[in-house]
Parts: structure tokens; C-alpha cells; sequence
């Protein structure tokens, strides 16, 4: 070998030059994983952070109040509107129908008996009953008025045409025709009750 010879040609051997090792990967790796370490830890920091903000934030935003009421401010009644299903048909009201209904006897208070016939008028009345005595005629009409019926009177005959003189005469209503008196007869509960025109002198 000479002497600027650095490797022997025979065995390979470095006579000279140095060998430098390659270097290891440890370290690299190791700050690897601590630049991780400390990216991980610092989004975990701002995550908290940032929710924390979030709820102070809601903290302190001001609750709405509710609103006062105006004193002596109405409140507007609920409209009701009828039910089609319960309001009645007209086509089957009485009056509809072509049908009347019977006009109950008039003419006085009818709860004493003590009704009076209009004078000079003629009409048409249900006789319920009739006596030669007054006071007992009048105690008639007293219990027909009493039993619920209306306009009980009594009516002296000696003056009407069409009654038979010398009895006093227990009356219910006057009707303008007949056709009225005898539906008023037909709600009346007695015995010897029937119609009758009646006509002054």
C-alpha cells in the first residue's frame, strides 16, 4: 500500500477514512410524539374554553319578563256559534206546518174565578158550569181556577139572549169563533163542560 492509499485492495479495509454510523430514528420519533402531545392537549384547552364562553354567555343574557297586565283592559268574550245539528228546523214549527196551536181561555186573573165577559161584546166561551145560586156558581169557578184552568168567570144570564134565564153561568175565555172554543175545550179537564156563543141583549 502507498501511503495516500486510504483502502486496501486486497482486503477492503479502510486504512485512512472514517466511517460515520447512519443516525438512529429514536429521537426524531420521541419529539414526534411530543409535538402531538402538546397539539392534542392544546385543542382539548381551547375546546374547554370554548364552551366555558358559551355558557356565560347564556348566563348572562337577560331573562324577558312577562308582560303586566293592562288594568281595566277587557278580555274579549269567546263567540259561540250555534250547532246546525240543534237549532230546529223550521218546516217543523206549528206555525210552518199549517197546524195552530190552541189559544188557552182568557179574559181574567183566573186564579180567583173571577174573571168578567167584556160588556156588549159577543164571542164565544166554554161553559164549565152553571147554578140558580150566585154564591155557589161563584165557589164553582173559584175550584176551576184553582184546578188550573184560565179565565174562569161567571156570567149572570138574564143578561145575554142566548143563555137561559135565572142561573148564573161559569165561564172559560172568549174566542172569536168557535173553531178557538173548541180547541179550548179540548184542554179543559171537565166533566160537563161544553161551547157556547155568547150574546148580550
Amino acid at each position: 500500500m502507498t501511503e495516500r492509499q486510504e483502502w486496501c485492495l486486497n482486503c477492503g479495509a479502510a486504512v485512512g477514512t472514517r466511517v460515520v454510523a447512519a443516525p438512529g430514528w429514536r429521537t426524531p420519533i420521541v419529539i414526534a410524539g411530543v409535538i402531538l402531545a402538546l397539539a392534542v392537549i392544546a385543542l382539548a384547552v381551547a375546546i374547554v374554553q370554548l364552551a366555558d364562553d358559551t355558557d356565560r354567555v347564556a348566563a348572562d343574557q337577560p331573562i324577558a319578563a312577562a308582560p303586566t297586565p293592562v288594568p281595566g283592559a277587557a278580555t274579549p268574550a269567546p263567540t259561540l256559534t250555534p250547532d246546525p245539528a240543534l237549532t230546529p228546523d223550521p218546516a217543523t214549527l206549528p206555525e210552518a206546518s199549517g197546524l195552530q196551536t190552541p189559544t188557552p181561555p182568557t179574559g181574567g186573573s183566573g186564579a180567583s174565578g173571577d174573571a168578567e165577559w167584556p160588556g156588549g161584546s159577543t164571542g164565544w166561551t166554554v161553559v164549565l158550569a152553571s147554578d140558580t145560586s150566585e154564591s155557589d156558581a161563584r165557589d164553582k169557578a173559584d175550584g176551576f181556577a184553582a184546578d188550573g184552568i184560565a179565565g174562569v168567570g161567571v156570567l149572570d144570564s138574564d143578561d145575554f139572549s142566548s143563555l137561559k134565564g135565572g142561573f148564573w153561568v161559569v165561564f172559560a175565555g172568549r174566542f172569536d169563533n168557535q173553531s178557538e172554543a173548541g180547541d179550548a175545550l179540548d184542554g179543559i179537564d171537565a166533566k160537563d163542560a161544553y161551547i157556547r156563543r155568547i150574546v148580550p141583549d
